[in-house]
């Protein structure tokens, strides 16, 4: 039998014995991830005892005082059973072993590794009794044999910051540029005080070097050309870098709104010769970016080596929004490392789209 299947067989017959009445349903939360559970009960049960200090405890106290053991517990309802089957199944993850071989400057092998993690039945139902609605999950974690920080010696060792857009809705093109993009950063090393610029490790767009035809903006209107699409990987380049507090040297809004860069202001055009993103590597370490796309969201994570920066954000917000489209938009970070705070604030003025097309608004929305 999997320990999954054990798991759910111990929880559902040793742990789910409730007493009181109606519990309303308890919020738990785990990292950045959040679950409501309806803690409701099913039927009653007489109650169970097993020999150990706390039951041989009651038993002696009932002999002493004469009183019963006797009484009945609530079980759980199958819904509140099954939704913590869900979340022990997303929780529950073995201990995996990090590696990582750098060739020519870039990672041709790369997997951070994970820690093990376990969902602690007995100790969640023991916070389930409790009074309070809002639970942080007793998860046990069991470290692997081999840590990231053990593959190299460039400090390495751990996820600082990750930039992530959505690109749902794009046509196939768009899809396939998107993905051929962010496959030239996966991997990618940059040294301590280097600055990174997009273009040039994005390198030739062109339909020999697997690009293809999809929509751009450029200062005469909106045409196909080769690498359309390419903007959702400069914009997620520029979150990540933000969140991780890198001073940015060269960034650039969109001409108007563009809907897969919400919300507006968080957005980094780029066209090769004219238009980049650029940011200096100010981390202790080396850092090295890893790309994955999950569905239709593209993801940037930088590993290096943390500080004791503090990145704080005002914004993104929008303003000056006007009928036709065009608006405003201002994103601040605070940056405090050693006790001096550095600030950057991104002002970003949008068009009017129909400056740029005279197709349908539903067409406008599918640019860049």
């Amino acid at each position: 039998m999997s320990l999954s299947k054990l798991n759910k067989l111990f929880f559902i017959s040793c742990l789910l014995l409730i007493p009181g009445s109606f519990v309303k349903a308890k919020t738990v939360s785990f990292n950045d991830k959040q679950w409501d559970i309806p803690t409701t009960f099913a039927q009653t049960t007489p109650a169970v005892f097993i020999r150990n200090d706390f039951d041989l405890l009651q038993l002696t106290q009932a002999a002493v005082m004469g009183s019963s053991l006797n009484g009945l517990e609530r079980l759980f309802s199958p819904e509140t059973i099954t939704n913590i089957e869900d979340i022990t199944e997303k929780i529950n993850q073995p201990a995996k072993d990090a590696s990582l071989i750098i060739e020519n400057n870039k990672a041709i092998q790369f997997d951070p590794g994970q820690n093990g993690q376990a969902l602690d039945l007995y100790a969640l139902k023991n916070l389930l009794l409790q009074n309070s609605n809002d639970i942080y999950l007793p998860v046990l974690v069991s470290r692997p044999k081999i840590a990231l920080a053990d593959t190299n010696a460039l400090g390495i060792k751990e996820l600082v910051a990750t930039g992530q857009s959505n690109f749902s809705g794009s046509p196939s093109n768009r899809i396939h540029n998107i993905t051929v993009g962010a496959a030239r950063f996966n991997g990618l090393i940059i040294q301590p005080g280097a600055e990174f610029s997009f273009n040039k490790y994005l390198g030739e767009v062109d339909g020999d070097h697997d690009f293809l035809p999809e929509l751009v903006i450029k200062p005469e209107g909106v045409t196909p050309e080769f690498g359309g699409g390419l903007c959702q990987v400069s914009s997620t380049t520029f979150r990540a870098a933000m969140n991780a507090g890198l001073p940015i040297t060269a960034r650039r809004n969109h001409s108007f709104a563009v809907q897969y860069y919400a919300p507006q202001g968080t957005d980094a055009t780029i066209y090769p010769g004219s238009s980049d993103l650029k940011f200096i590597n100010n981390l202790p370490s080396v850092m090295l970016i890893r790309t994955r796309i999950e569905g239709k969201k593209l993801f940037f994570d930088f590993f290096g080596t943390k500080d004791n920066r503090v990145v704080t954000f005002e914004g993104p917000n929008q303003y000056d929004k006007k009928p036709d489209g065009s608006m405003k938009a201002i994103w601040t970070r605070h940056v405090t490392l050693n006790n001096q705070t550095t600030d950057q604030t991104f002002k970003s003025v949008y068009l009017p789209p129909a400056q740029f097309h005279h197709d349908t608004p539903e067409t406008l929305s599918q640019t860049q």
